[in-house]
């Protein structure tokens, strides 16, 4: 253990010791009562996002459990600037801001970076408080957030004694999605308590085709081969989240909340390829049968006490992990319809996470708010691997045995100040220190260890404009960075069938080093009756030491390892409005309006053009969105989703083509008295293929390979039932 690591566990307590000594000094005299008359004071009620100094969009869970949907990362594509990626068959995207895919967006959970290995599709919109959307970061979560960051707030303790059943059925391609969730929340005196239980099953189709092209350099063809692919399955989740908050007999106040699930994923898929020129492949016909089998378990104890001299001290403990379980069965045949493969990989994989954070508030002080805190953490992730091509024909057995094991300790050490120097100019100031311990080790590799340390400045400030109520600047200055995944740090190798340039293996880089960005945001606002709002700003980021995939020749055998490479600028704009339709034309239907978008671009320095941007970056999205109560009790929505695709050289003469998105979703609910809530939704409903690829171009010619995914939508019934 370091020496800075142990510092970060003695902490905890010597502010025990000192909130104990606060609570003990003597409190001041109080002063002579006086009497004075009633006096009556109407006040605006504080908005988060119109009056924080910190910037920041919150969606309650009214509006993510609007259109019913499955999951929770189907919910989010609809919120300002954020994209939801391409999965593979059967699994969610990744999730993005500001179009920046590939890790640039921090996600959240409660305010702290989620667990390693924590999956998002376990997570249902009943499960979820409220989503924060983090543009720019504060000193006292982890800076790395090049594009933002997204906080997921669970649902913890209760207001009022409730309880809830949840019942829907979907179906797609003749697939069903059956859930249920139940809901409790009790309080009682000082104490309250809550738990949300789910299960569900997800049945999927991929039906997909893809054409693969080569020409040599004078342009003529060498290549043509196409395939199709089906693949079928399913993923079954059962999920628990119970929370308990309770005010001890001092007044401090603890919380217990934790996250429970078990998932099983199932996924059969048949390829088949058929050469018209050139060289057929080595196996033309293959069927894959993949098992994931995953328990993840997450649980934090957070304890409050404030001193009668004023300030708080808060502290957080959390503990997490998931073991998976991989099975993986390929059997293939050459042209002449003889078996040539029969691959057996079995692998585990276990991932913890330790974490503690502690922040001490300061009585308020003229206009101060400070704060200082720290975070302590260690991810590890240990991975073993078991591969076995059993001899087919003339192909003699191959057997591979590996184990990798990787870990990643944090310590950090900030102070933040929220500075009001007068009614319309507020400012926040913040400064995070970082210090990244890496250690990889493992089959075949010498070991890595590294230390990083990142300083995290960042500077925000609010001003509300004199003479124009509702209207207000923001301004940003920040450092973030993102560091390496401990999936991208073990050279664990993903072997392909018919491995070649446009289907290599892959393999993670222990050398990798965490991307450094300085930037600035800077937006205007303005706030009407209503509801009303619009939010128009821009930002600008420089990162260095920009990872990017590179695809190399090594001992026979095509292989994708992540680099680091030189500079990239990344810019754009956005913007995000809601309003009722009367309010732009007069006499119309009382229907209300969301609208947002983001146009970004960014260039990659040493990546020649043309399209060197940014790895996955989207250059435009934007959702619009339509509610309307028909009459009382019933109400009708929909929102309708776009977003860019195309070419992207993420490293020279290396592209990927991403797809456009339409999406149309459409809800419909009925108020049933004091019953319950019945809502049928339609999700994708205008079914738009989708269109990826990727090519190369090299000394030896050009090589494209272009996919299309079908779409279908997906009809949903839910009935929502007080008990």
């Amino acid at each position: 253990m370091t020496p800075s690591f142990r510092t970060v566990l003695a902490l905890a307590p010597l502010c025990t010791a000192f909130s104990s000594a606060a609570q003990s000094l003597p409190a001041p005299a109080a002063p002579p009562t006086t009497a004075l008359d009633t006096v009556q004071v109407q006040a605006q009620a504080y908005d988060i996002r119109r009056d924080d100094t910190a910037t920041r969009i919150v969606v309650g869970s009214e509006t993510l459990r609007q259109y019913g949907d499955l999951g929770l990362v189907d919910a989010l594509k609809r919120l300002p600037g954020i994209t939801v990626g391409t999965g593979a068959p059967g699994r969610s995207g990744a999730l993005s801001l500001r179009g920046l895919g590939a890790g640039y967006t921090q996600i959240l959970l409660n305010g702290q970076k989620a667990p390693t290995g924590f999956d998002l599709d376990s997570l249902t919109p009943e499960m979820v408080e409220r989503v924060e959307i983090l543009r720019a970061p504060t000193a006292d979560q982890r800076g790395e957030a090049i594009a933002g960051s997204i906080n997921i707030v669970l649902a913890a303790g209760a207001r009022k004694d409730t309880e809830q059943l949840s019942l829907a059925w979907g179906n797609s391609q003749g697939r069903n999605t059956p859930s249920i969730s139940w809901q409790r929340n009790r309080r009682a005196g000082h104490r309250s308590s809550a738990i949300t239980a789910t299960a569900s099953r997800r049945a999927f189709l991929v039906e997909e085709t893809g054409t693969e092209r080569a020409w040599d350099p004078q342009g003529t063809p060498t290549v043509l081969r196409d395939t199709a692919l089906r693949a079928s399955g399913t993923r079954d989740v059962l999920s628990l989240a119970p929370s308990l908050e309770t005010t001890l007999e001092n007044g401090d106040t603890l919380a217990l909340q934790a996250v429970v699930d078990a998932s099983r994923f199932d996924r059969v898929t048949d390829i088949d390829w058929m050469t018209s020129l050139g060289a057929p492949l080595r196996t033309t016909r293959y069927q894959q049968r993949t098992r994931i089998d995953v328990a993840q378990a997450n649980g934090s104890a957070t304890w409050t006490r404030a001193f009668e001299l004023g300030g708080t001290f808060t502290t957080k403990l959390r503990l997490g992990g998931n073991r998976e379980r991989y099975t993986y069965r390929e059997q293939g045949q050459a042209p002449d319809g003889r078996q040539n493969l029969q691959d057996h990989t079995d692998a585990r994989l276990t991932v913890g996470d330790l974490n503690s954070t502690g922040k001490y508030t300061l009585p308020a002080s003229g206009r101060h708010a400070l704060q200082l805190g720290w975070e302590g953490s260690e991810d590890r992730r240990d991975e073993s691997r078991m591969q076995r091509l059993l001899p087919v024909g003339d192909e003699a057995a191959w057997f591979s045995d590996l184990a990798f094991d990787a870990r990643i300790r944090r310590l950090a050490l900030y102070a933040q100040d929220d500075i009001t120097l007068s009614e319309r100019w507020s400012v926040y100031a913040g400064a995070r220190w970082e210090q990244i311990t890496t250690r990889s080790e493992g089959s075949g590799f010498s070991g890595i260890h590294r230390r990083e340390q990142v300083l995290s400045p960042v500077l925000q400030s609010l001003w509300k404009l004199p003479g124009t109520p509702g209207d207000q600047l923001r301004i940003a200055l920040t450092r973030t960075y993102r560091s390496p995944t401990l999936a991208s740090l073990i050279p664990r190798p993903y072997t392909s069938t018919n491995n070649r340039p446009l289907n290599p293996d892959e393999r993670g880089n222990p050398a990798l080093r965490p991307e450094l960005a300085t930037g600035m945001d800077l937006s205007y606002e303005t706030y009407g009756k209503d509801g009303t709002q619009l939010s128009l700003g821009g930002y600008v980021r420089r990162i260095t030491h920009v990872i990017r995939t590179e695809t190399q020749l090594q001992d026979g055998r095509w292989v994708a390892s992540p680099v680091n490479g030189g500079t990239a600028m990344t810019w754009g704009v956005e913007m995000d409005t809601a309003l009722r339709l009367p309010q732009l034309i007069a006499g119309a239907p009382d229907v209300a309006l969301r609208f947002n978008a983001t146009a970004n671009d960014s260039r990659v320095e040493d990546v020649p053009g043309p399209d060197n941007r940014l790895d996955e970056q989207v250059r435009f999205s934007s959702t619009l969105g339509a509610d309307r109560q028909i009459r009382s009790g019933w109400t009708v929505g929909g929102s309708y989703t776009y977003r860019t695709g195309g070419t992207v050289q993420i490293s020279p003469g290396q592209f990927e083509i991403a797809s456009y998105g339409r999406e149309l979703d459409l809800y419909s609910l009925w108020t049933l008295g004091t019953r319950g809530k019945l809502r049928l939704s339609l999700s994708n409903a205008l079914h738009r293929a989708l269109h990826t690829g990727q090519s190369r171009v090299s000394d030896d010619g050009t090589e494209q390979l272009r996919r299309q995914r079908r779409a279908s939508p997906l009809w949903r019934l839910q009935l929502e039932l007080p008990l």
